[in-house]
């Protein structure tokens, strides 16, 4: 999810020369608790609730500038920054709000429990999707050890047997890279792999997933997912997909290298066997 999805797009501001008791006044009348400093169209700096001492704070606003009481060259994000970069921003400062800019031009602004309140949604979304995952309305039933989930650790002492291992013994390695993955995102990629590569199992060696975070709080297509399949007795598969949700990055790169994966072991099992001399 990126930003422009659920952003507010009437942005209260306010000029750093105006009275901070102003500003206070501004954030009772509009019920928010965030301004954004503005001066000769480029934002400045925010203001928050908190900066201004709230309802108690008359002796600190009194005689004082929004200027000199607001925080000067603000974090900042861009329509298209994923809801999760945002997460991070934030939590990185703590930071209460972001302006949103296109270029210089200020179209938004989100503010943390804006953030949270999207997360609580995603997170629930995700749960229901595992829900049905799990739920037996998928066939066939991820009981079926063709389409179990891969698995998060192998014992020690397991030796993986070419052509008669399942689903639920294919070595699996998720590797995160400069983000964050939740038990729920690491459950939904085993789930996955097992749904779209579980069929292969007695044709694969190992699995690894990686995840990246590409381009920081630039925004855009920012989220890769790669994936190797190593296979018995054929050159390995790799397929890397981009997007700009994690989510969208992993269903890309699942659905790609399914495709390949097949490919390869249909034309193995396609191409006839040499006939000893």
């Amino acid at each position: 999810m990126q930003l422009r999805e659920f952003m507010k797009t009437r942005v209260v501001a306010i000029g750093p020369e105006e009275a901070a008791s102003a500003a206070w006044s501004r954030m009772r009348a509009r019920r928010i608790r965030h301004l954004v400093v503005t001066e000769g169209g480029r934002v400045v700096g925010v203001i928050s609730e908190h900066d201004l001492g709230g309802p108690g704070g008359g002796k600190l606003r009194s005689g004082r500038r929004v200027r000199d009481l607001m925080t000067p060259r603000p974090v900042s994000a861009t329509p298209a920054t994923t809801l999760r970069r945002a997460a991070r921003l934030m939590r990185r400062g703590p930071i209460g709000s972001l302006p949103v800019l296109d270029g210089e031009r200020l179209v938004g602004i989100v503010t943390a429990t804006d953030v949270l309140d999207q997360l609580g949604r995603s997170s629930t979304s995700r749960a229901s999707r595992l829900r049905r995952l799990t739920s037996g309305r998928q066939k066939p039933m991820p009981d079926s050890r063709k389409r179990a989930p891969f698995p998060d650790r192998i014992p020690r002492a397991f030796r993986r047997e070419s052509g008669r291992t399942d689903a639920p013994l294919i070595p699996t390695y998720i590797r995160p890279r400069g983000i964050e993955l939740a038990p729920d995102d690491r459950t939904y990629i085993r789930r996955k792999l097992g749904m779209k590569l579980g069929k292969f199992a007695t044709s694969i060696e190992r699995v690894s997933v990686r995840v990246e975070d590409l381009n920081g709080p630039r925004g855009g297509i920012d989220h890769a997912c790669r994936i190797k399949v190593v296979l018995s007795g054929l050159p390995s598969v790799i397929y890397e997909k981009r997007g700009a949700s994690l989510e969208a990055a992993v269903d890309g790169a699942l659905a790609g290298v399914e495709r390949v994966v097949r490919k390869s072991v249909r034309r193995r099992r396609m191409t006839p066997a040499r006939r000893k001399a």
